[in-house]
């Protein structure tokens, strides 16, 4: 079964309750000012955003964002250390998580790499790719300072899906901002596409929008498969996201 549709929406609108000042600013530097404090808020020190975006002339222009130590990024730049980052390498062929451990770092050069960067107070971190609706490629990189890797791995286990929707709503975010185009029209949804969208925004489970709207979990399904079809999405929650975006509802 899709765990997009059968998982709880409870996070998804915590999340968006907490990073609506994200999709609400105004600017770029504004957005990732909040980006800044949400990252903060799960328990990170430090961040990385990185994203290539299609202007409208059609050129790539690449757009980021560090509050990594000024140090670090020269002295990464300056030896070339993207040349055998497997951070950058994972983004470009996957879209899971990459979790900064030892045994990630695989080659002499990517573990000297990891232990410089630890030398600089980049001890523990988690890169999540960034592989945007029209062909955005990047990375949201979020480190902590603490050295001790099991309170590491246990907090990322309580913090990675609200990381996943902080990627998604700052990738959109973002984009709209360094990027625009052209006013995009709102599908035109049945009544209960829209009654179902506005439950799974408010959290609501496939089964409990079931009870609450009297038909089936499949009808359910039905209902939240087309409108990942309408949106041009492929999870419940960037339904939910470009409705919002669109007016369709308003934030939780």
């Amino acid at each position: 079964m899709d765990d997009n549709l059968s998982s709880s929406g409870e996070s998804v609108t915590k999340g968006l309750a907490n990073f609506g000042p994200i999709m609400e600013a105004s600017s770029s530097a504004e957005a990732m000012s909040h980006v800044e404090q949400a990252v903060r808020d799960l328990g990170f020190e430090r961040l990385l955003f990185a994203v290539t975006a299609q202007t409208s002339n059609g050129s790539k222009d690449l757009y980021l964002h560090s509050t990594y130590p000024q140090a670090w990024r020269e002295h990464y730049e300056k030896n070339n250390l993207r040349a055998n980052d497997p951070t950058v390498v994972h983004c470009f062929k996957s879209m899971s998580p990459f979790v900064w451990k030892p045994e990630s770092f695989h080659s002499a050069a990517q573990q000297g790499m990891l232990e410089e960067a630890t030398s600089f107070g980049l001890h523990s971190g988690v890169t999540l790719p960034i592989h945007g609706l029209n062909g955005e490629v990047g990375m949201l990189t979020c480190v902590r300072d603490d050295s001790s890797a099991h309170a590491f791995q246990r907090d990322l286990g309580q913090t990675l899906g609200q990381l996943s929707l902080l990627r998604d709503v700052a990738v959109d975010a973002i984009i709209a901002h360094i990027a625009p185009k052209v006013e995009e029209e709102a599908p035109v949804l049945t009544v209960r596409e829209l009654d179902c969208l506005r439950w799974i925004a408010a959290g609501k489970t496939t089964w409990e929008i079931g009870r609450i709207l009297s038909i089936s979990e499949a009808g359910v399904n039905f209902h939240i498969c087309n409108l990942r079809t309408k949106f041009g999405v492929n999870r419940r929650s960037d339904v939910v996201i470009k409705a919002i975006r669109l007016g369709l509802i308003a934030l939780p």
